[in-house]
């Protein structure tokens, strides 16, 4: 009988990696990883033989780290479908109306797992890999209490087996999808001290219906189940905080209620370096500080420099040279006195406001300030990872970069990307080391990838082996290519047809940061809404973000597209609180557009 071709793929095999380096010193010695079962089975010294039959990778000295972990990313499952009524509306023709619903769910789903909505397909999987990322926590987001967080790796396994861990945690902020109450920030904190104490009592009421005392049966409520461990004191709730003062209001919520809190987020985490010390609170931060600032005083040594190098360059004047150029002067002059006046008058000339010194110090310096939080959360000893939010991982790389580059050391950037990750998550015991009974999630550098610009040629995701062109350099904070430019006007046509068409005013810095603005038609009252955009251009990539009011709901703009002569084609999102609608676009720049008239 002829044999019959497995119709399922077979599971990742033994290997062994040679001669890797587990640090970053060029003479460090020489080791071997075993994987078997997906997991590393024995981390050989320089010199010992390797075991036969097993595929074996040469490293060729490559440094070996642990498969990076993306502490808390949203943009990898659908959002939680909230019914908001689960009781019987109050009557409203009552002679008094002092009432309140018994259950009303805005902004609560507690009962949600992102398990149940991933959507994290091949290609994104084939993205966050090229990065070096081999875990990802999958953070439901956008409510009050937005559900149950989950832990996958990126390997190509059927998805039960990209399980990590079903649950990781709880996850709120202060955000709340659908209109009515609560839609403040005080209705916000009402409305989450209403929900536990609801909860406590309907574990009351349960305890009481298992011990036979007759009552009432007790009504099924999952969400009021689901939260009752939390407030039991079982796991932590990963709240959402960029402002100091939500910090502090998530803390005093947590005493109240007596359950533990960690934070995403962190922008003004240094405002509360000591708070969050003291109560150990670990933070994942998302590094979302925006554009880099210019910084006036590094403008103005460079026109100073550049002032005295052209002064060094002047000639020396003598006494020959004097009657010429007093001659040309003369001519010069005599030339002008007869020529007729222009009509241009010289005050129509474009006009640009330039901010105060004092002003463009400041916002350099608030900017830095949200930039540097995580050293100075280092300084103070407060634990933190990192996570891309709603970004790209590449776009969390090159900022984790940044960070070493202003101070933060190397083994700490690198522990919040992997180690520091997985003790916050609470899966410290199968990822984020490398060493014997760890899951084989191992990525191969040419050198640190948080000091600068490094290859990655083979990653390990559960044992499962992807290979890399060593050849290819990561790009992702690269500078324009040859006569890339993105200035000008550009119309924007969505694939989606509830996204209006728009268009976009863009002016590009030689070295690739873009900043304009977006013009696009209200939803909701057809009127023109104006919002701000910022970004680079790396090659002929452009990646842009920024936010755009309707009334009272924000939304959160992306696009990345590539740029072919005046066509712009890509991928945009539009974040709600209530999850991101993704369309494809195509922008066409104007004809008559140029960098002065955006500049104005």
């Amino acid at each position: 009988m002829a044999a019959v071709p497995a119709q399922s793929p077979p599971p990742p095999g033994p290997c062994v990696l040679a001669d890797v380096r587990l640090t970053d010193e060029e003479d460090a010695p020489r080791v071997a990883l075993v994987v078997r079962s997906g997991r590393i089975a024995t981390v050989l010294e320089a010199g010992s033989p390797l075991p036969v039959g097993l595929r074996r990778i040469d490293g060729q000295g490559a440094l070996a780290l642990p498969a990076f972990i993306d502490g808390f990313t949203t943009g990898e499952c659908d959002p939680p479908e909230i019914t908001v009524a689960r009781d019987i509306a109050p009557s409203t023709v009552a002679n008094v109306l002092v009432g309140m619903r018994e259950a009303n769910r805005k902004g609560l789903a507690p009962s949600f797992s992102a398990l149940d909505a991933i959507n994290f397909g091949a290609r994104e999987r084939e993205g966050f890999r090229a990065r070096g990322f081999g875990t990802l926590h999958i953070a439901p987001t956008g409510e009050l209490l937005s559900g149950r967080g989950t832990g996958v790796t990126t390997s190509e396994l059927a998805q039960r087996g990209r399980i990590l861990r079903a649950e990781v945690g709880h996850n709120a902020t202060f955000q709340a999808s659908g209109g009515g109450y609560p839609n403040t920030l005080m209705a916000y904190m009402a409305h989450l001290r209403q929900f536990f104490l609801d909860a406590r009592r309907h574990e009351e009421i349960l305890a009481r219906a298992a011990a036979g005392i007759p009552d009432r049966r007790p009504p099924f409520d999952a969400d009021l189940q689901a939260i009752a461990p939390l407030l039991n004191g079982e796991g932590r709730l990963l709240c959402y905080a960029e402002r100091a003062r939500d910090f502090e209001r998530w803390l005093r919520l947590a005493d109240e209620f007596g359950f533990e809190v960690a934070f995403a987020g962190g922008l003004e985490a240094w405002r509360v370096t000591d708070l969050l010390a003291e109560r150990g609170c670990p933070l994942i931060l998302t590094l979302d500080w925006g554009e880099e600032v210019d910084d006036p005083d590094a403008e103005e040594d460079g026109e100073d420099e550049e002032g005295e190098g052209e002064g060094e360059a002047k000639p020396e004047a003598t006494g020959e040279s004097e009657p010429e150029v007093a001659a040309e002067g003369g001519e010069a002059q005599t030339t002008a006195e007869n020529e007729p006046e222009s009509d241009v008058d010289e005050d129509d000339s474009p006009w640009k406001y330039t901010e105060p010194l004092a002003v463009r110090r400041e916002r350099r310096r608030r900017w830095e300030e949200g930039r540097d939080s995580a050293l100075r959360l280092h300084e103070a000893g407060v634990a933190f990872a990192f996570g891309s939010g709603s970004d790209r991982p590449e776009e969390l790389l090159e900022r984790v970069r940044t960070l070493v580059e202003v101070g933060l050391p190397a083994p700490a950037a690198l522990d919040g990307l992997t180690s520091a990750a997985a003790e916050i998550l609470g899966i410290a015991d199968r990822v984020g080391r490398i060493a014997p009974g760890q899951c084989a999630n191992v990525a191969l550098w040419s050198r640190s990838p948080v000091t600068g610009k490094a290859h990655l040629s083979w990653l390990l995701v559960d044992g499962e082996v992807f290979e890399f062109d060593p050849d290819e350099a990561d790009t992702s904070d690269g500078e324009p290519g040859e006569g890339v430019d993105v200035s000008g006007s550009w119309d924007v046509a969505f694939e989606s047809d509830e996204a209006p068409n728009a268009t976009m005013s863009l002016e590009m810095s030689d070295l690739g940061a873009v900043n304009g603005r977006f013009v696009t038609t209200s939803p909701i009252n057809g009127e023109k809404v104006t919002g701000s955009l910022d970004g680079r251009v790396s090659g002929s990539t452009l990646r842009l973000r920024g936010k755009i009011s309707f009334g009272a709901f924000e939304a959160t703009l992306r696009f990345e597209g590539e740029l072919e002569g005046d066509t712009l084609r890509g991928e945009s999102g539009w974040r709600f609180s209530g999850g991101e609608e993704t369309s494809d676009f195509e922008a066409r720049r104007t004809p008559d557009a140029s960098r002065k008239e955006v500049g104005r």
